[in-house]
């Protein structure tokens, strides 16, 4: 791993260094005080400080990566100023923790985020929580909802666009899309036509095709709206793995010929957080509107996913579980991605 030091006088001048260097995209690993040296200590309560930064890869803390660059700054900002405090400052006592936010960071929640939370807290209620724990989870709920990001309406009152469906292989992605199918055609009565497209590699997905079959939804292997009557159009593409550039090229040249597709990026919650975020920041070129979650029922850290709503510009569509057709499949909301049990 490529480490970077500078020394700075203070947290802005930290930054502008680190930008000058590395670019926005940089992640502060470390930052700490360094003791001021010779006849300067008469006069200074504090020192220069030391940052540690370095440029992001796969590799690096996962809720950098795959954040809009235009929030970088501000997020690296934030992390000097948390940590930096003048030495013999009362400011350098840090705050302990709310009780709530360590259970949360326990859960999956990562540091950097909860520290967000934390700060956020403060800002809404006080620097110590409420006596009774029960009080402090309620506003740590409130809190966390404030994070949330609503996706676009689904009826945005303009002509049909396809909905993409989009992700690696084992995401589950086109399991979500029958359970969206089925709601559509049953519940709802409303007149459907999927697509079972090719890319790179051909897309073998036979549950689509048996399962238009069973509901009487028409499905087409290669694009054409001439005949649709539809008012939902879903498109399922094959799998890429993020590591297949020659194949996430063509799935690129696919989704940019179908007419203003909304994409959405289907992703296996069972997965751990930093390979979740590694296939984010690959399919970040496909500027997909919303984020839906599979294979819920396989995963019990659902606060895991936190880490996308603090980490990321991308809101959350669907959240799926089980192999079943329709099965649990509903819209996402801030009380699904929390345990029952309260901490």
């Amino acid at each position: 791993m490529n480490t970077f030091r500078f020394i700075a006088q203070n947290p802005a001048e930290a930054l502008a260094q680190i930008h000058a260097q590395l670019g926005p995209e940089a992640i502060v690993l470390n930052v700490q005080p360094l003791p001021a040296s010779g006849v300067a200590r008469l006069w200074q309560r504090g020192g220069k400080i030391e940052v540690t930064a370095k440029l992001p890869d796969e590799t690096a803390l996962p809720g950098m990566v795959g954040i809009h660059s235009r929030n970088v700054p501000d997020l690296l900002e934030d992390t000097l100023k948390r940590k930096y405090k003048p030495a013999g400052s009362e400011a350098g006592i840090p705050a302990r923790r709310w009780s709530s936010v360590a259970w949360l960071e326990a859960m999956g929640l990562l540091p950097l985020h909860c520290e967000r939370l934390q700060a956020h807290l403060r800002t809404i209620h006080s620097e110590a929580p409420p006596d009774e724990l029960g009080a402090e989870w309620a506003l740590v709920s409130i809190a966390l909802s404030h994070f949330w990001l609503n996706p676009p309406p689904l009826d945005d009152g303009l002509p049909a666009r396809p909905h993409v469906f989009i992700g690696p292989p084992g995401s589950g992605k086109t399991t979500a899309l029958c359970k969206w199918l089925t709601l559509a055609v049953l519940m709802e009565q409303r007149a459907a036509q999927a697509w079972r497209l090719d890319a790179g590699t051909a897309n073998t997905a036979e549950l689509l095709t048996v399962h238009c079959e069973m509901l009487g939804v028409p499905l087409e292997r290669f694009w054409s709206t001439s005949n649709s009557t539809a008012d939902l159009l879903l498109v399922d593409l094959p799998g890429v793995e993020i590591s297949d550039g020659m194949g996430m090229a063509a799935l690129q040249r696919q989704v940019a010929s179908l007419p203003s597709p909304r994409v959405h990026l289907v992703l296996n919650a069972a997965y751990e957080t930093s390979a979740l975020f590694a296939q984010w920041r690959a399919f970040q070129t496909f500027t997909p509107e919303d984020l839906i979650f599979t294979h819920l029922d396989e995963e019990t850290r659902r606060v895991k996913l936190w880490n996308f709503v603090f980490g990321t510009n991308c809101s959350f569509r669907f959240l799926s579980a089980g192999q079943k057709i329709p099965g649990e499949f509903r819209n996402a909301a801030p009380e699904f991605l929390l345990p029952a049990k309260k901490p």
